[in-house]
């Protein structure tokens, strides 16, 4: 059954005093395209991240938040660099008996002393929380294929229904065919009467024959129905199908441009529109497939 490109999944955990979020949403394009915003403490596991999401998601634009919060513990830890307390001591001392000064450091003097205290994140068990991570990371992405699949049975019966219009279509114009060279002979012979022109039967037979070669659609008619037939196995396929559906109609918008290039019947002309309208439909929605 087909995907849609388009959808959204979420999951959480809250453990081991870490509490982790991840949003996922995906949208259209052509190829996998993943897109992932974490805090810069977990920039190590961004790697095993997108692995993770490519073995589940073939083809999207790939839009991934992970939120990441540390309760009931700290990961910050304070550091004094004595030595450089210890300058900063000798330098205020030598000032102040130099120029005879008053007064004295106090301790709370100290958190203005530029590098003397650094606040910095003690490390990660990247791995512990590598093993948190996946779960969440798993619920949100099961419920963005979950989102994705309910979409793609919507685009399903939307296709097969358009699809069946383009072959009843194609039918129309293919009976059209049988009688579209008779009809022009019929036109034809009607014009030269009103005009009362006298033409070489034999002249006109080659002009017939002539015309009627140039606008044989037989072989652009077998074609569209083979593609039509190709189209409607493709979507019964497993897998990441969206590239192949949009190959084929392509092939079929050709097979349509070049019965309207031949077309000599107004009729056949306007079923064209109708069938490259519909076809136009279904490359819209085969866009959003997987």
């Amino acid at each position: 059954m087909i995907k849609s490109m388009t959808g959204y999944g979420r999951g959480e955990i809250k453990e081991k005093g870490y509490y982790i979020t991840v949003e996922i949403k995906s949208l259209n394009h052509r190829f996998l395209d993943i897109n992932c915003r974490m805090n810069k403490l977990l920039s190590g596991l961004e790697e095993k991240v997108r692995e993770f999401v490519s073995k589940q998601i073939a083809r999207g634009r790939i839009e991934l938040n992970i939120g990441f919060e540390v309760y009931e513990r700290s990961i910050n830890v304070i550091e004094i660099d004595e030595n450089l307390l210890s300058e900063y001591l000798r330098v205020f001392t030598d000032v102040k008996s130099k120029f005879e000064l008053e007064g004295f450091i106090k301790v709370s003097d100290l958190v203005y002393l530029p590098e003397v205290i650094r606040v910095k994140n003690e490390d990660l068990d990247l791995e512990e929380i590598w093993e948190l991570l996946k779960l969440p990371l798993g619920e949100a992405i099961n419920n963005l294929i979950d989102m994705r699949n309910k979409e793609g049975i919507k685009l399903y019966d939307d296709i097969v229904n358009r699809m069946g219009k383009i072959s009843d279509i194609v039918k129309e114009i293919e009976d059209l065919s049988f009688v579209m060279v008779e009809d022009y002979r019929k036109r034809l012979e009607q014009r030269i009467r009103e005009l009362g022109v006298d033409i070489d039967p034999n002249r006109m037979a080659m002009e017939i024959a002539i015309i009627a070669d140039k606008s044989c659609i037989a072989e652009e008619i077998t074609r569209l129905k083979s593609h039509i037939i190709q189209f409607k196995d493709s979507l019964k396929e497993e897998g990441s199908i969206g590239k192949k559906l949009d190959f084929i109609v392509q092939e079929m918008n050709r097979e349509a441009n070049t019965i309207a290039s031949k077309s000599i019947d107004y009729r056949i002309s306007n079923k064209v529109i109708d069938l490259k309208n519909e076809i136009e439909k279904i490359r819209e929605q085969v866009q959003n497939i997987e």
